[in-house]
């Protein structure tokens, strides 16, 4: 498998494929995300690192709207998500289906899988296309194993996706987010759940992605992979960003204490 079998995704908007203007997130009355603030360029590579807890999982999430936030704006590939400006200047939500149609172009890989059990592994990539987007099936399937011989699985379409060890669940699952062709994927922690022996085939499709000009933002604990993948690192800490920039300079030279507090444990 090479990176050059991975295309370019399509965009749709000139500048930031994704924006973020001070988010904030509440769980009761704990502060999980606190005025988060990002530019992300297309085709850029971004990892979110930091403490357990720091709020990395929770920011990604709300990307797709898969966690409301409370209160601040989110755009990608230059479409508000998950809200509608009225005449009055006030928002609204937008519809379930609308939310739908939004989220079709933000792919998103779980730290396990999410892979539904009573179909194929080749059902699991096609079904979302055709339901969701409307696409024919024939086109679908075809896409469908395209992907799946990219992600080094083709022997493995008309199995179940139980028979598959977690590494190979995982390929499938980001074969199925790629389905959608989507402007943007989302991982969160992709090698989490895996055994060690099994993490490598998991970031050598991401590596392939991310060499295709695909924009990723991925919640990482895999610092290797991360100084070699990304083109920038996030450092998260109580809910909120507290340095960024080119992996190496950050891991190297952190300016903040609770990054290099961090990173004393985990590199």
């Amino acid at each position: 498998m090479t990176a050059t079998e991975f295309t370019a995704p399509v965009t749709t908007s000139d500048g930031p494929i994704v924006r973020t203007v001070d988010i904030n997130k509440w769980f009761g009355d704990r502060h999980i995300l606190t005025d988060v603030s990002i530019e992300i360029e297309r085709g850029e590579v971004v990892v979110l690192v930091g403490p357990s807890g720091a709020g990395k999982t929770t920011f990604l999430r709300t990307l797709n709207r898969l966690e409301p936030i409370d209160s601040g704006e989110i755009y990608v590939n230059g479409e508000r998500i998950g809200e509608r400006v009225r005449e009055n200047g006030r928002t609204a939500e937008i519809s379930a289906k609308a939310l739908a149609k939004q989220r079709s172009n933000i792919g998103f890989v779980f730290q396990h899988f999410n892979l539904f059990p009573h179909m194929t592994v080749l059902e699991n990539i096609w079904h979302s296309p055709v339901r969701v987007k409307g696409e024919k099936k024939s086109e679908a399937v075809a896409y469908a194993r395209e992907l799946l011989a990219r992600v080094g699985l083709s022997d493995k379409a008309d199995v179940r996706p139980r028979s598959l060890s977690g590494g190979q669940q995982q390929r499938v699952a980001i074969a199925r987010a790629l389905a959608m062709r989507p402007a943007l994927m989302l991982f969160d922690e992709p090698t989490s759940a895996l055994d060690p022996e099994m993490v490598g085939e998991v970031l050598q499709v991401m590596k392939d992605l991310a060499a295709a000009g695909m924009t990723m933002i991925i919640v990482s604990h895999e610092m290797g992979f991360t100084r070699e993948v990304a083109d920038r690192v996030i450092v998260m800490d109580a809910g909120a960003i507290i340095e960024q920039g080119d992996p190496e300079l950050v891991f190297t030279a952190p300016k903040h204490e609770r990054t290099r507090q961090f990173l004393s444990k985990v590199l």
